[in-house]
């Protein structure tokens, strides 16, 4: 489980702030926030080793996005 905040400004994303993320051994799949920041689209790859976190943690990023529209 996760929860994000993501700031957007001029249809740009500026900020991802994960909120709560049930990790586990994967915590190092939130430093997936940066590529989608870098990249502007959750369309990345996961981080190796983490990628059930990674997965989970992108859904939650188009959530948040998708309920602020």
């Amino acid at each position: 489980m996760a929860e994000v905040e993501v700031e957007v400004k001029n249809h740009t994303i500026t900020t991802i702030t994960i909120l709560k993320h049930r990790n586990g051994k994967g915590q190092t799949a939130e430093s997936i926030t940066n590529d989608v920041i870098k990249a502007q689209t959750l369309d990345v790859d996961t981080v190796s080793g983490a990628t059930y976190s990674s997965y989970t943690i992108l859904k939650a990023i188009e959530k948040a996005i998708v309920s602020t529209k």
